[in-house]
């Protein structure tokens, strides 16, 4: 019958992981999400200085638009100049 429900002893324990592989797991953890995060914090870090020159003046709340607006068309128009290769 111990072959159908196993031997009766509880099974070995295994050693619990040590500082190194919860180093290692956090730093894996963390890598991820490293990138989104810095995203997310950049956007809000955006978004209240807009916020910031609105409350300024209007015109230099407008015209950190433009520039976000400039820059995005300038990238448009250097990747429309240079397509990526097809190897």
């Amino acid at each position: 019958m111990g072959f159908y429900y196993g031997s009766g002893e509880p099974p070995q324990d295994e050693k619990p992981g040590g500082f190194k592989e919860t180093i290692l797991i956090i730093w894996a953890v963390f890598s991820v999400l490293a990138l989104p995060m810095g995203i997310i914090l950049g956007v809000v870090a955006g978004l209240v200085l807009l916020f910031f020159l609105f409350s300024f003046h209007v015109l230099a709340g407008l015209a950190a638009i433009v520039l976000i607006i400039a820059a995005v068309a300038a990238r448009g128009a250097w990747e429309a100049k240079h397509p990526p290769e097809i190897r």
